[in-house]
């Protein structure tokens, strides 16, 4: 009868493990989020895409162009397939995010994202290293990308491509953002003020003051023509790459997929 106890108990076993791994599996499976984060008193919509696993993973989080009509969701997959978690999030003032579309909300809203990622309770339900950020930008999303990371040593790699540098933009570039932006329904902005905000805090915004910051964070800058090589060169511990594409590198897009991961 024991023995026959034993027998039963053994089969129990076999037959029960796999439902139990299946069910660990589901648990720690890809997954995609849907989180609002309130900043201040406005809610910005995020979006995350968690990579499977139990173990606290380096997470990747994408910072946006003027307006953000490219999301580079295509990289997000790839990066989610080797293991990173992406955060994507429109910030204030942008795509139905409350508030108001500012350079400054901007950084801010950087800061705040993983602010509410670094919270332990979230930090473990998304499975966040707190200390191992990269951040991913586009166009006005790529100073900002190198600005915020530079002030934040929770951002360890910052890699970006056709970054929209205010430090070092003319009179007549930004004088086109600002004629750009009042055709920007989706976004809850005033073109004067954002221009005057650009014009007045150039120097704020010039990314090489905050060389000192970024010399212990590998950079990757990603370019298709040599506008921004003046202020780049500058940079310490960058790669800087040049491909012949777009603003937004349609044609290129598996060559920045590939170039990215390789880096990080």
């Amino acid at each position: 009868m024991i023995y026959l106890s034993k027998i039963i108990f053994l089969l129990i076993l076999i037959f029960t493990y796999p439902l139990t791994a299946q069910i660990s599996d589901i648990r720690y499976s890809t997954s995609n989020e849907e989180i609002i984060i309130s900043i201040d008193s406005d809610s910005i919509a995020t979006y995350a895409m968690l990579a499977a696993g139990a173990e606290k993973k380096e997470t990747v989080i994408l910072l946006h162009g003027l307006p953000g009509n490219e999301r580079n969701l295509d990289l997000a997959q790839e990066l989610r397939k080797n293991g990173f978690n992406v955060i994507y999030f429109n910030y204030r003032g942008a795509w139905g995010s409350q508030g108001e579309f500012s350079y400054a909300n901007c950084l801010q809203d950087v800061s705040e994202v993983i602010d509410f990622f670094n919270n332990p309770e979230n930090s473990e339900k998304y499975k966040i290293k707190t200390d191992s950020y990269i951040l991913f930008g586009h166009s006005l999303g790529g100073g900002i990308a190198l600005i915020s990371g530079a002030l934040d040593n929770r951002v360890k790699k910052i890699a970006v491509y056709s970054p929209f540098h205010i430090g070092t933009a003319s009179d007549e570039s930004l004088h086109w953002a600002y004629e750009y932006s009042k055709s920007l329904f989706m976004l809850e902005l005033n073109p004067e003020k954002f221009y005057n905000e650009l014009l007045t805090n150039k120097h704020i915004y010039n990314v090489v003051n905050y060389n000192k910051e970024l010399l212990q964070k590998p950079l990757l800058i990603l370019d298709e023509n040599e506008r921004n090589k003046i202020w780049i060169e500058k940079l310490k511990n960058v790669e800087y790459v040049l491909m012949q594409t777009d603003h937004s590198f349609s044609d290129k897009r598996s060559e920045l997929i590939t170039k990215v991961i390789n880096w990080l």
